[in-house]
């Protein structure tokens, strides 16, 4: 009998962008990949949810499921550390790719990209300058490193106001089961730097680094990443 292999995808993941690491992970592993609400074809939330609520959707999603293995990717990290911190049972091993874990509430960053917003949004409210609006938020989302809020709008963009503001740094230590963490080398959007902090601070976890990955591993190195998940899985 195979493994089960719950994948809960980062912000805006569905199946689709999951869909070739699945198809190869499939000859291993019985495959749950997740499609989270406001994403897929999975409808957004009448309120704005946080991390907790997530993770409780994802409980209930894999609650007839004998301890699967949890992938997550990005956002999904965060969902997932948030879940298999709460509920000690829900799995047999934790896997985390580019997790967006640490969360600071106003880091250098933020601060530098909040203020130009603010500023920008009056000077492109003038009639001479409002067409450049829209290709001036481009720029400075992309300078902030935060391409996903262009992307959003209404229930959703408040849903992710708020969770990118809730740190799940704090839970870390309540892992019980063994993980995994997984990096790629060239991570621009999360940083090699926060995967070893959070190696870390998790009591049984070893950290992979795949050389000249970005934060995207199971689109970019399928093969590799899949290689260490198996390894992981399948060990004693």
């Amino acid at each position: 009998m195979k493994k089960q292999l719950v994948i809960i995808p980062g912000w805006g993941g569905t199946k689709q962008t999951w869909n070739e690491f699945v198809k190869i992970a499939q000859n291993d592993f019985e495959v749950f990949c997740l499609e989270m609400p406001c994403f897929g074809n999975n409808p957004c939330p009448n309120v704005v949810w946080g991390v907790d609520e997530y993770a409780d959707y994802v409980a209930k999603k894999i609650a007839n499921l004998e301890k699967p293995i949890i992938l997550g990717h990005s956002f999904g990290g965060q969902i997932a550390v948030n879940l298999v911190s709460r509920k000690k049972n829900v799995c047999s091993k934790l896997i985390l790719s580019g997790a967006a874990v640490i969360r600071p509430k106003n880091n250098f960053k933020k601060v530098c990209f909040l203020l130009p917003a603010k500023i920008g949004k009056l000077i492109f409210s003038l009639p001479i300058l409002n067409k450049m609006e829209k290709l001036a938020k481009k720029v400075l989302y992309k300078i902030a490193d935060s391409p996903d809020y262009d992307r959003t709008e209404g229930i959703e963009r408040e849903i992710f106001k708020k969770v990118t503001h809730q740190s799940q740094k704090e839970k870390l230590q309540d892992i019980q089961v063994p993980a995994l963490i997984v990096w790629g080398s060239r991570d621009n959007y999360i940083p090699l730097a926060e995967g070893k902090i959070i190696a870390s601070l998790i009591p049984n976890a070893s950290l992979k680094i795949i050389e000249g990955g970005k934060h995207g591993l199971h689109i970019q190195k399928p093969e590799k990443f899949l290689a260490l998940v198996k390894d992981f899985s399948f060990e004693n």
